[in-house]
């Protein structure tokens, strides 16, 4: 028996090293010269290899495979060939230009419900940053250009128009885990700790957000703050205005269940391929209202021996108002990558080094009386380098190394003249009765954050191709990845003297907090593995990616499983997944650093002879080191259909999100003192402690409590081949519906302590949320003339919120700091516990009532003595769009501001 099983084995091996080698040459469509550099590899296998100097390649293949020659700036070529070739193929590869009439000028969908936009289409969209491309998007909305504000993304889900309201614990929990990766090496935030207030915000019963951990920590332009004036993206996902879209040859959108490779996700990831290998000198401006860009790019080989030189630099600036010099956001990204491949072409290896300096200036006008000065500083290096071996007499077909180390500079500032001082502060940093100190009358108020975040990334893939007598085919992986995180800088710095306006007669204070001495690293390590299966059953193919991930993040440990399939008949594509992940707090999350309550205790004056204030500081050390990774599960069915005219899609998922991060309140008991002032004529009075009593007040820490759930449909349609010539069409839908509960008590101040209640305690209110959205482009396109013309639609049909809070008293703290439920009684009976109930019902209802648009023109010409110049205009019709609101029992009617207004802009590209 044993015996069996060990030749079935043998021969299973040898079946997945059998195969026979093709051989080839890679030439240009138009000249027919060789073309070096172009990596073929076998789709669906770790197999590859890279032509040489004379475009020559060979590669092990069956029958049946699909060949896969791609390179920087030529269109992507497939061949399949039923038979292996005995003779030398010869594969043609074109420029891709919009003089090719099979160019992509819109995104697509891959094998699962992955969308991918490649390099045409990214120049089509004429997008300034990242978060341009993804509005391309099913379920985003297209924006106003304002990168005078840190742009987070969220998919299959409701996207929200202020961080500020009810809501924002939902978007912020799926924008922190939102995975932006680059060349398969994460781009991190969870460094990120700029934040002024520690995650601490007032107590509040309203519907307003149940706490600090995702409002931006009060660090905007401090002139209409909101969704539309903050720059710290702490807590929440990569700011996506930083990544220039130039150097980028695709993006990879996967909304729904990732690979087990991706980790430290929750909610979508965002895959970026960057150029590489040899490509022409490419300049532009670009040119938007307040904004300009500038970008330069090269791909150089240098030798057979040294590889392939990859440059971009690339600098923007945007003023928010181009009619004034208000605030303005500076831009400078520079990527240098060096690719070697070794002389058998099947080792390779890039570097990559990249430096970004981002700047946020507001520059206030000179009849703003406080002076206001505000900067944002963030610069950051990151040093990357990636190792593929594909082995040619081993096991394993393929080994890939992967490592990052990054490193920035973050500083925050703002200052301000204030002149409503001689208040009195808390400066002790320890349980203490002292004399506090008074803020001087007029002096310039300064709140500093400096933080140097560092983050490292290893990873480690073995790859296997299989292939079985009955032609089942297997591609297993297994890896393992580590990866750090860790903040050395001087943290929130300024003094209690020189702050904000002291909390009247108590509440929470600023002291001075260092992360480099008070934060540690924290560490990520994971492993996991997956198979990917294909089988070709007649007219049938079929396909399943399963795997499993298991990550300790954080000293938690998460297990993930994950699945994707498909089922093709014919012309039907039938398509399913579920899968688990994690994300593991931010450090800023864990490390939030002592709270101090200062309560006022004195403050005696006497004009000319003295002041004195008494001053008791109590103090909470409220770090989350318990805090653990937030989770989700994800779900989909789909199903997709190719006709004569193109293909159409239809995705129905489910996600929900669990252990999500968001602030709790609690009750805190301590002694205040009691005091006894001893006057002495015009002499500063001493004071003496007589005694103490119960003092009550409210703190908060970050829990694991937040849900989400969301559930739609999603469509996407492109019909490339209508019978209208040159012309095509894309069309993309999406309905989502939202549901968010912190699931935290909210508490309710007993002024009286009647009843014996300090505090009542009132049921955590969901809030509901539907969004509808549908987009099309038209897009007229004359290859032989180099001309695209593109006319792109959003339409809102449905954008819903609904919010109950019924405030629903359940319980109550205790003056022995226990929670009691309250009996149907109680809660009933007016004249019972009547200091901590409130009866009003809070209820926000709003609905669209009507359709809105947005229609926006873009048309590019590409001149043959390499120049292309582009020209768009958004809301070219100039629609001025009308809402109703009620207010006050009024209707009242208003300009809807979050459309796209009018606006213009043109690009001019330079290649040579």
């Amino acid at each position: 028996m044993k015996k069996k099983v060990l030749l079935l084995a043998f021969q299973f091996v040898i079946l997945s090293v059998s195969g026979q080698t093709v051989t080839g040459i890679v030439v240009a469509a138009d000249s027919k010269k060789p073309v070096s550099g172009v990596k073929v590899g076998v789709e669906n296998t770790g197999i590859w290899t890279v032509t040489d100097n004379s475009g020559l390649f060979k590669i092990n293949y069956h029958s049946n495979e699909t060949l896969v020659f791609s390179r920087s700036g030529l269109l992507e070529e497939r061949q399949t060939y039923i038979t292996v070739p005995a003779d030398r193929i010869t594969v043609e590869m074109q420029a891709a230009s919009i003089r090719i009439r099979e160019i992509a000028l819109a995104a697509k969908k891959k094998n699962y419900s992955e969308i991918e936009i490649k390099e045409e289409a990214l120049k089509n969209i004429q997008a300034f940053s990242l978060n341009e491309v993804l509005e391309q998007i099913p379920g985003q909305k297209q924006r106003n250009l304002s990168l005078n504000e840190f742009k987070p993304i969220v998919f299959r889900s409701t996207n929200l128009g202020s961080l500020t309201r009810t809501g924002a614990d939902g978007f912020g929990n799926k924008s922190f885990g939102t995975a932006v990766v680059v060349d398969g090496i994460p781009i991190s935030n969870n460094e990120n700790m700029q934040g002024y207030t520690g995650n601490y915000s007032a107590i509040s019963n309203s519907l307003s957000n149940e706490g600090a951990l995702f409002n931006p920590n009060m660090l905007g332009f401090g002139k209409a703050n909101g969704y539309n004036g903050y720059f710290s993206n702490a807590n929440f996902g990569v700011d996506l205005r930083e990544i220039p879209v130039e150097n980028i040859e695709s993006v990879e959108v996967v909304q729904g269940i990732p690979s087990a490779k991706y980790g430290d996700l929750t909610s979508g990831l965002v895959n970026i391929q960057q150029k590489s290998g040899k490509t022409p000198y490419r300049a532009y401006i670009a040119l938007r209202e307040g904004t300009q860009e500038f970008n330069l790019n090269k791909g150089v080989k240098i030798n057979d021996k040294l590889g392939f030189l990859n440059v971009n630099v690339n600098y923007l600036s945007s003023n928010s108002d181009p009619r004034t010099k208000f605030n303005r956001y500076q831009r400078v990204t520079t990527s240098l990558m060096w690719t070697v491949y070794n002389k058998n072409k099947n080792i390779s290896n890039s570097l990559s080094l990249d430096y970004g300096d981002n700047f946020d200036n507001a520059n206030f006008e000179e009849e703003d009386d406080s002076k206001q000065i505000i900067k944002n500083k963030n610069r950051s290096v990151r040093i990357s380098n990636r190792f593929n071996w594909r082995f040619r007499e081993s096991f394993f077909d393929n080994l890939s190394i992967n490592a990052n180390y990054s490193q920035s500079y973050q500083n925050t500032y703002d200052s301000k003249l204030v002149n409503s001082g001689g208040k009195i502060v808390g400066t002790s940093t320890t349980n203490d009765v002292y004399t506090g100190s008074y803020t001087p009358i007029n002096y310039r108020q300064v709140q500093e954050v400096e933080g140097k975040p560092i983050s490292m990334f290893i990873s480690a893939e073995l790859k296997k191709n299989l292939r079985t007598e009955s032609d089942w085919i297997h591609n297993f992986l297994v890896g393992t990845a580590l990866r750090s995180s860790d903040n050395k800088g001087r943290g929130r710095l300024g003094t209690p003297e020189t702050l904000i306006t002291t909390f009247a007669g108590g509440g929470q204070s600023f002291r001075p907090y260092n992360f480099g001495q008070n934060v540690r690293a924290e560490y990520q390590y994971s492993v996991y593995a997956e198979d990917n299966v294909f089988k070709r059953f007649g007219n049938y193919i079929f396909n399943l990616n399963a795997g499993v991930r298991f990550d300790n993040q954080f000293g938690s440990s998460v297990l993930q499983p994950r699945i994707n399939s498909y089922l093709i008949y014919k012309n039907f594509k039938f398509r399913g997944g579920f899968g688990i992940a994690s994300k593991a707090p931010s450090i800023n999350m864990i490390y939030t650093g002592p709270r101090y309550y200062d309560q006022i205790l004195a403050d005696v004056r006497l004009p000319g002879y003295y002041n004195v204030g008494v001053v008791q500081t109590f103090v909470d050390y409220a770090d989350n080191k318990d805090l653990k990774p937030s989770r989700s599960i994800r779900s989909e069915v789909g199903v997709d259909y190719k006709f004569a005219y193109g293909n159409v899609g239809l995705t129905a998922y489910y996600n929900k999100l669990y252990d999500g991060f968001t602030n709790e309140y609690y009750a805190s008991k301590r002694q205040l003192a009691n005091l006894k002032i001893n006057y002495n004529g015009n002499n500063t009075p001493t004071y003496d402690i007589t005694g103490y009593r119960n003092y009550f007040y409210l703190q908060n820490r970050i829990v694991n409590s937040l849900k989400s759930e969301d559930k739609g449909l999603e469509l996407m349609m492109n019909l490339n081949k209508l019978p209208i010539k040159n012309i095509s069409l894309d069309i993309n839908g999406s309905y989502v519906e939202t549901k968010n509960n912190s699931n935290v008590d909210r508490y309710k101040d007993s002024k009286t302590l009647a009843d014996g209640a300090i505090y009542g305690l009132y049921r955590s209110v969901e809030s509901q949320y539907k969004q509808m959205t549908v987009s099309a482009a038209v897009n007229y396109h004359l290859p032989k003339a180099g001309l695209v013309i593109s006319f792109r639609t959003q339409h809102f049909f449905v954008d819903d919120k609904l919010i109950i809070n019924p405030k629903s008293l359940y319980a109550y703290i205790n003056t022995n700091m226990e929670k009691v439920e309250m009996t149907s009684e109680q809660i009933n009976d007016p004249k019972q516990f009547a200091s901590i109930k409130d009866n009003d019902v809070d209820e926000e209802n709003t609905k669209l009532g009507k359709v809105f648009h947005n229609f926006n023109l873009k048309i590019s010409k590409d001149f043959q003595n390499g120049f292309k110049f582009s020209f768009y205009a958004n809301n070219f019709l100039d629609l001025k769009q009308i809402q109703s609101k009620t207010e006050n029992g009024r209707t009242v009617e208003t300009l809807k501001t979050d459309l796209l207004k009018l606006s213009f802009g043109a690009k001019i590209e330079y290649q040579f």
